[in-house]
């Protein structure tokens, strides 16, 4: 890649979490997330013989999708920049594609429910990053920086917390979920094949009030 695509992701790594914002919570080692591997569905896993998925695995010019298969998910913060919430999602195995892969974290705060999404196209060449209220009357997204780490294969997003309602301590992040799915660059174009995605991940759901 020619340059280092900045950029965090994470519509749906169904899981409740609940920690305070203040503090370092989950690691890579110990994250509050975990999803199963190979538990990918859509029309080209579900019906990979089919006349439809075989044209499109061709034009994906792909035979494996562990760059979707989620393994785990946390959140944390830095000491040195308190005004930052950082999110980061491990992939089974993270690589470019031709086509669209997109990478979105969920939550919901004081009530609020917000998303941090990336796109990731053209063999890693074009990325697009932004976080906000999720929301169809919300039309205000703001840039947000993302990193592709693809030796780790972890995406990490930097949120400022004042796009995502400046939580304090005390505060909870819950039903927060991590959705990864793969399109056509040309998004129309996937309709052909599919619905919706013509592949998804998203980790199971469970429901946790427990306050910290």
């Amino acid at each position: 890649m020619k340059k280092k695509i900045l950029g965090i992701v994470v519509c749906m790594l169904l899981i409740t979490i609940i920690l305070p914002i203040t503090v370092i919570a989950g690691d890579e080692n110990d994250p509050e997330i975990r999803d199963n591997l190979n538990d990918l569905w859509g029309p080209l896993v579900d019906h990979p013989t089919s006349v439809r998925s075989q044209i499109a695995l061709a034009l994906l010019h792909t035979n494996s999708f562990d760059f979707i298969d989620i393994n785990c998910s946390w959140f944390y913060e830095n000491i040195s920049e308190s005004g930052y919430l950082y999110a980061a999602l491990k992939l089974n195995d993270l690589s470019v594609n031709p086509q669209r892969t997109i990478y979105t974290i969920h939550w919901k705060c004081n009530g609020v429910p917000y998303t941090v999404w990336s796109h990731l196209y053209n063999n890693g060449q074009n990325c697009i990053s932004f976080v906000g209220v999720d929301s169809r009357f919300n039309h205000r997204w703001h840039n947000v920086e993302v990193t592709y780490d693809f030796n780790r294969s972890i995406v990490t997003f930097k949120m400022d917390k004042k796009y995502i309602g400046v939580p304090k301590s005390g505060d909870l992040l819950i039903r927060t979920f991590a959705w990864t799915a793969l399109r056509f660059n040309f998004e129309p174009f996937t309709l052909l094949f599919s619905k919706g995605e013509l592949v998804l991940d998203a980790a199971p759901f469970i429901e946790n009030n427990t306050e910290l």
